[in-house]
């Protein structure tokens, strides 16, 4: 019961003919046959009940298709852990990110890495955090950068913290918030619009009150905080705030250069104690790939030089 066997005996499901499958693995009809009949003989039992206008999974057939694919899946992974451990080529980075992530360390590491390795190929996606787990667990990636908080209890991955950057709300210069003395309460920000990605349950439900106002509203499902314009890409948000009152959320080094060019400007409010609280994700008895083992040491340092300059920034703001 050979890798390329389970693979003729696919084929031949997928086609439903001994003729159609054997074009398509470009084999001739008689060895295809031979070789499911040898499968067959292995393991005692008919696979296939042979008719004039094809073949039909019979319930033997039925249980090794459930088994097959599981089976031929654990030795790609098999040769693809013995050629990492032989040190093979570091070939190709497979990553999803969070929208916050993406903006801070993940597409700048990214950078990096391939000015560093060109060779790589890099494949990136971004998504909710959800489906940046989704990924992780399905294999279509080897490694996500997203909220962990939500994966407690999931014990197939693995989490390492990155780094808790400061949340904040940031608006135009001229916004109403702005013409009064005193910095606004939470409760001021809430009769306008937030713009941001959605708010998961950790922080939704310590941070911010039963009645949202303007601001979003919570997901009945999930619990997150859905703000009134929800978007993935938190690099087009200024866009939402320069022409009217919404508020923006994110961080002093997202928005560095737009705060310097006096674009938008923090708003002067309390603390809202919102961190962020992503991290890397990836599969507990899965290998990493060397690029992707690269591509962490980069976001690591990528992270490190962020949180030192939102320091910076913040003391300056501060002054």
């Amino acid at each position: 019961m050979t890798p390329r066997r389970l693979r003729q005996f696919l084929a031949l499901i997928e086609q439903a003919h001994f003729g159609r499958a054997a074009k398509a693995l470009g084999v001739s009809q008689p060895a295809l046959s031979k070789s499911i009949q040898l499968l067959e003989s292995e393991l005692g039992v008919t696979l296939f009940d042979r008719r004039s206008d094809g073949v039909v999974l019979t319930a033997f057939g039925q249980l090794l298709r459930e088994k097959s694919q599981r089976l031929l899946v654990a030795e790609e992974d098999l040769r693809r852990d013995i050629t990492l451990l032989a040190g093979g080529d570091i070939g190709a980075l497979k990553v999803a990110l969070g929208p916050y992530p993406s903006v801070t360390s993940g597409y700048a590491s990214i950078a990096r890495l391939h000015a560093r390795h060109p060779q790589i190929k890099v494949t990136a996606h971004v998504a909710g955090w959800r489906e940046v787990a989704h990924q992780v667990a399905t294999g279509a990636v080897d490694l996500g950068i997203a909220e962990i908080s939500t994966l407690q209890g999931r014990e197939e991955f693995t989490c390492e913290l990155l780094g808790e950057h400061v949340g904040r709300l940031f608006c135009r210069p001229g916004h109403p918030l702005l013409s009064q003395k005193r910095s606004p309460t939470l409760a001021q920000t809430l009769d306008y619009p937030w713009v941001a990605s959605r708010i998961p349950l950790r922080l939704a439900t310590h941070l911010l009150p039963a009645t949202l106002g303007c601001a979003g509203a919570y997901d009945p499902l999930t619990g997150d905080f859905v703000p009134a314009i929800e978007i993935d890409v938190p690099m087009q948000i200024v866009k939402f705030v320069e022409n009217s009152n919404a508020l923006a959320l994110g961080n002093l080094s997202t928005f560095e250069q737009e705060i310097s060019a006096g674009a938008i400007v923090p708003l002067p409010a309390h603390d809202p104690a919102l961190r962020t609280r992503y991290g890397f994700i990836y599969l507990k008895e899965r290998s990493l790939p060397p690029a992707v083992e690269i591509y962490m040491r980069e976001v690591r340092a990528v992270e490190a030089e962020i949180c030192q300059r939102e320091r910076i920034l913040a003391r300056m703001g501060s002054e």
